[in-house]
């Protein structure tokens, strides 16, 4: 509450700012100088003020002394008194000052007026527009693009130029006096500032792989979170997700494989650690991704394996208040297909023709009336009064509920459509001695589940205000507040309903009795229906909660005591609490019309479970930048600093049981057991760790030719022992721009800029575990009760290495960027190695006497090599007199990593990796297809026992090979399928049929624009990816993996080999042959069914509207735009099933997990 306190307070001081200093007021300038050149005077105004001079080096005389004495001087007359013995006049919009000299107007001329806008129609304000061959006749466009200029009674030409914007020189003959110009903006720009760490550099300088996302990339998107959103807009950035259920995380991995020990880049939002899923996407005003060790190693330990950068936006000078409102109403369905086998008869039949090929009798004990009862309803969607699903009838001498149902579990359970909204607000402005932003968000999803819907709601919050307390002198604050909600009903972790529900459900069975009572045991099968979700989910007294609070606040302090030096110093303060609830309660059923059975064990058992996190990050910074120019053409840039964080994580969790009451939970409700006593469990953990860093970077070029950045910071961490926690990481970087080259000057029209980049770096890696330089001794409870409670244990871990250290990453990268035809045309290139050196794994094997696991050591390496290309087209052209603009975007991607080191001589596989291991490799057996008979199958000369192992078990006449099984390929030719040694060099039958890395990322995006209305396509995906589906992945195996599966494919019976279906895509049908293990004829790995999850996404699909300003200023808006834009619309993959998305196949895992989504939104975004 205190920190929520602390929040209020400073979110009712940015209010207060924003009264006093709101209102628009012509800024001032307090400065005295006497006597100095112009150019001088130009420098100090730069300097001390917000604003950016333009002149004509030839018609200006930079030399002339001036003088000024200004305390508080409005801006427009402190340069009236400074320039008034020069003859210069001057014009000032927004924050550009152009200087024109004094002329004489000929007798004949004439005044040309006009207009310039973007390629949306929107006004530009400050274009220069220049009469070309008159340099000093010159002018800017007013706030509204409107401009008017003197010009000769001739024909003349007028050049627009403006910063971010391709020029055009437009030819005006002399009958034509009024102009409407359309800018397009410069699709490279090279002087486009990018944010890099712990500052910024212009584009055309940077020697480093770094990309970057803009506000317009993200604006669009109606992904769930930012780092959603950045999955396929930048080359070698890798997002992917473990399920598909509201506000799942999203994980970042650059340019591929990191370490055996995983590895993610540092995240930093406005210089400090953040969290990309918790940002408002409106607040982000660009996003810089780093990619190799020169841009990166100024982060140190942290930054082993790139870092992203978040920006978000502030306030401006320009003494206006902006409100900016977006708000978006859509829904989210499955990405696959929902359309499962509900008709009983075929649910029925299926089962018991999986079970019996492996047990000998049927699953159910269905008779052949009841058989004749299903097959009669089998068309009957709904119940029919005359075929009723439910009926009672004597069994087994009783009356027993016999079922004839054709249940749609899935849509019982689950809907496929749920809505979503969204809601985003900001207020902002300043004016030159204050900017402000204040900005709230509110986001709510209604997730799959249909009877009590699992719901998410996310708000943020941010405040940003900065001050200028005198010339030299800035603070600023800048404020967040995250809060996250997500309920589920149903057993604790949401993807366990999606687990339970894949199993003993057949269509013939109902959810719930005649009269109200659910359904648990049936009289037709020895196990219970979904292991018991239906009574969870109809009784709704199970519920979870997850609840996260994060504030952040950073307060920074900026000196500049002297021309071209800056002093930084920030802190960073971030509490974070997560808190989870799950309580379960016992639950009902009934087998036998009357008598009803309570659950009291399991997931049904009467408990209470919380669990609360905390974890609290301090963070300062303190660095200086000192930048100047010598004799005209050296740039030097140097800038020194220091780092210091830590973070502190606290874990507390209890667990009561036998509840007082079902609908309250606290654990002061704890009651009492049939012992008579309370039972409760406690449970807890903490961690915290240390980092510190002195860090430098140095940048010089000669006149923006030859570029040199140096680098390098000497960090300490607490994870390591004393003695081997400080590591110095260097970094350089090279740049030749070619096209600044004297011998460029022919071709420098069409073929705008060449640039060479090279950079080399080393960063440690300081991501390993909190203590692992420490024996540790963990305490745990055992799984049984005794004397009322379970028995604390205590293990010991594996012996540790004394000299533990840093893992290394050296990272080696060359780039080159192009553009042509006027910036039109831009290529970038980037190649690639990345060496993680002294990885933590197991080391020397100790003898099996000692009893415990080997010492984790640095002891293994590996190699990523890889590469980036990126190209992009802009252009405009007029039609029917309105500009239509559009782009084109494509970028490519792949790598490979291998394994260079590691402790695995005899290279088995009884070991993850062994040296020369090309990482993802997938051994496995060829395929000679099913066995077309019985005779064939008896005679085949290989024995396939090694991987037969439920064939050869299976009761009855289906024991041993039949027709249909398949037919395992002897590479060896010993006639027999083994395994060999089990190593690389002895393999016995199997060979590298694929790899599951995925190689050839792709992204192609299409943007146009005309008359107010923009398009924009945006596909994403991977060339190629092997995926050999798991054991018990039932949403591919179905009944070959449990033969009492749930969720059977529509019309499944057609892939299913039989002897009228001999072409059929899997083998004779048995139950349990893809559950577990590697001996089984489909768990045991093939090339038969090794599925390509390669694929191509429609990943985003915006149509909008931006209504006309004439329109909407009457109403007192600046712009209204209404659109449309949805989000993984469709998908083209290689998987053999509409069940699988390939990136839930990409998890590895059985697939019961939340399903992946996409969605469709219509939304509107307002300016006042």
């Amino acid at each position: 509450m205190t920190h929520f306190r602390l929040f209020a307070i400073l979110l009712l001081l940015v209010a207060g700012s924003t009264v006093v200093y709101g209102q628009p007021q012509e800024p001032t300038l307090d400065m005295e100088f006497s006597d100095i050149p112009l150019s001088e005077a130009i420098s100090r105004i730069e300097k001390n003020s917000k604003y950016t001079f333009f002149y004509d080096a030839q018609q200006t005389d930079l030399t002339r002394h001036v003088s000024l004495k200004a305390r508080r001087t409005p801006i427009s007359k402190a340069l009236r008194e400074m320039l008034a013995p020069t003859g210069l006049n001057f014009t000032i919009t927004e924050r550009q000052i152009v200087l024109i000299p004094a002329r004489k107007i000929p007798a004949k001329s004439r005044t040309v007026t006009g207009a310039v806008h973007d390629s949306s129609e929107a006004p530009l304000a400050g274009v220069a527009v220049t009469l070309v061959g008159d340099n000093t006749r010159g002018t800017i466009t007013a706030a509204n693009g409107s401009f008017s200029l003197t010009v000769p009674d001739s024909d003349v030409t007028l050049d627009f130029t403006y910063l971010g914007y391709v020029g055009k020189k437009i030819p005006v003959p002399a009958s034509r006096n009024n102009l409407k110009v359309y800018l397009t903006e410069d699709a490279v720009n090279m002087e486009d500032v990018v944010v890099v760490g712990y500052g910024t550099q212009k584009k055309v300088n940077l020697t480093g792989a770094i990309a970057t996302v803009d506000e317009k990339q993200l604006q669009n998107r109606s992904a769930p979170s930012v780092a959603h959103m950045l999955q396929g807009s930048v080359p070698g950035l890798t997002v992917s997700t473990s399920s598909g259920r509201p506000g799942n995380p999203a994980s970042l991995n650059i340019r591929g494989i990191t370490s055996i020990n995983g590895g993610s880049p540092l995240v930093l939002v406005d210089g400090a650690e953040g969290d990309l899923m918790k940002i408002n996407p409106n607040d982000v005003a660009s996003i810089s991704v780093i990619k190799d060790a020169s841009a990166a190693a100024i982060y140190g330990a942290r930054a082993a394996f790139g870092v992203v950068l978040v920006t978000t936006k502030s306030g401006d000078s320009s003494g206006k208040t902006r409100i900016t409102y977006s708000g978006r109403w859509g829904w989210n369905e499955p990405t696959t297909s929902t359309d499962y086998e509900t008709r009983g008869y075929y649910s029925v039949y299926l089962n018991d023709l999986f079970w019996r090929s492996y047990a000998g009798n049927n699953y159910t004990r269905y008779t052949e009336q009841d058989m004749m009862e299903l097959w009669a309803r089998r068309n009957d969607r709904t119940e029919h009064p005359d075929r009723p699903w439910v009926k009672i009838d004597q069994r087994d001498g009783r009356d027993t509920y016999v079922y004839y149902g054709n249940t749609d579990w899935y849509h019982y359970l689950f809907k496929d459509e749920h809505p979503n909204t969204s809601h985003s607000i900001s207020l902002s402005g300043g004016n030159d001695r204050v900017n402000y932003l204040l900005s709230g968000s509110y986001y709510s999803e209604e997730g799959l589940f249909r009877q009590h819907p699992d719901k998410l709601q996310k708000i943020n919050f941010r405040s940003k205000i900065s001050f200028d307390i005198n010339k030299w002198l800035k603070v600023s604050n800048n404020t967040s507040y995250y809060n996250y909600k997500y309920f589920y009903p149903g057993p604790s972790d949401v993807n366990t309903a999606f687990s339970w529900s894949t199993v003993h459900a057949l269509a013939s069975f109902v959810p719930v009795n005649p009269d109200g009572t659910s359904v648990y045991n049936t009289s037709f099968s020895n196990y219970q229906i979904m292991d018991g979700l239906p009574t969870i989910l109809n009784k709704d007294g199970h519920t979870n909660d997850d609840h996260t609070d994060n504030m952040s606040t950073t307060t920074e302090l900026t000196w500049t005591p002297v021309k071209g030096l800056e002093i930084k110093g920030n802190f960073t303060y971030m509490f974070n609490t997560t808190r989870y609830t799950n309580r379960q309660v016992n639950t009902e059923y009934s087998q036998y019309p009357g008598e009803i059975n309570t659950l009291t064990s399991g997931k049904m058992e009467d408990k209470l479970y919380e669990k609360s996190m905390t974890h609290t990050y301090y963070q300062a910074n303190l660095y200086g930048t000192f930048e100047r120019t010598f004799a005209q053409d050296h740039n030097f840039k140097a800038m020194v600093g220091f780092n210091w964080e830590t973070k502190y994580l606290k874990d507390v969790a209890a667990t009561g049981y036998n509840l007082l009451s079902e609908t309250l939970n606290d654990l002061n409700l704890v009651g009492q057991g049939s012992d008579g006593d309370k039972r409760m469990e406690v449970g807890g953990g903490q961690n915290e760790y240390a980092l510190m860093g002195f860090f430098g970077r140095l940048n010089y070029d000669y006149k923006g030719k030859y570029l040199v950045e140096a680098s390098g910071r000497y960090d300490g961490t607490s994870r390591f022992k004393r003695g081997q926690r400080w590591g110095f990481f260097p970094s350089f970087s090279l740049g030749w721009r070619i096209s600044e080259e004297a011998f460029f000057d022919g071709i420098r029209d069409q073929f705008n800029n060449l640039k060479l980049r090279f950079s080399y770096g080393q960063l440690g890696n300081q991501n390993v575990g909190y203590y692992d330089y420490i024996r540790k001794i963990s305490i745990s409870n055992q799984s049984y009760l005794f004397g009322g409670d379970k028995p604390t244990t205590a293990t010991i871990s594996a012996p540790v290495a004394s000299d533990l250290s840093w893992e290394r990453s050296i990272h080696k990268n060359l780039g080159l960027d192009m553009s042509f035809l006027n910036n039109r045309l831009a290529f970038s290139a980037d190649f690639y190695i990345r060496d993680t050196k002294d990885m933590l794994t197991a080391g020397i094997a100790l003898p099996a006497t000692y009893g415990a696991d080997s010492p984790k050591m640095n002891s293994a390496d590996l190699r990523t090599k890889g590469y980036e290309l990126s190209l992009n087209w802009r252009d405009e052209f007029q039609l029917l007199r309105r500009p239509f603009s559009y782009s084109v975007t494509l970028t490519f991607n792949d790598y490979i990593t291998d394994i260079t080191r590691f402790d695995n001589p005899e290279r088995t596989f009884a070991k993850t990796y062994y040296e020369g291991m090309r990482w993802g490799e997938i051994w496995g057996y060829r395929i000679d297809g099913l066995f077309a008979s019985d005779e064939e199958a008896r005679n085949y000369p290989v024995d396939q026992k090694t991987v037969n192992e439920i064939i050869n078990a299976s009761a009855g006449a289906e024991k041993g090979l039949r027709a249909g099984d398949m037919k395992f390929r002897d590479l060896d030719g010993d006639n027999e399928i083994t395994l060999g040694k089990n190593t690389v060099d002895d393999p016995g039958d199997r060979e590298i049929i694929g790899n599951s890395q995925p190689r050839y990322h792709y992204g192609a995006t299409l943007a146009l624009q005309w008359a107010g209305i923009d398009f924009s396509i945006f596909f994403q995906g991977i060339g190629r990816r092997d995926w050999y589906p798991a054991a018990n992945a039932l949403a591919f195996w179905g009944p070959y993996a449990r033969p009492y599966a749930t969720y059977i494919p529509k019309n499944f019976v057609r892939e299913i080999w039989s002897e009228e279906n001999p072409d059929s895509y899997f083998p004779r049908p048995r139950g349990y042959t893809a559950l577990q293990g590697t001996n089984r004829e489909l768990t045991a790995v093939n090339d038969r069914y090794l599925q390509n999850i390669g694929y191509c996404r429609l990943k985003n699909l915006t149509v909008g509207y931006t209504l006309p300003r004439q329109w909407t200023r009457k109403a007192l808006i600046e712009s209204l735009r209404i659109y449309f834009t949805g989000e993984n619309l469709f998908t083209w993959s290689g998987i053999h099933s509409d069940y699988i998305d390939p990136e839930m196949a990409a998890t590895n895992g059985n697939l019961r997990l939340y399903p992946w989504q996409r969605t469709y939104m219509f939304g509107v975004d307002v300016t006042f």
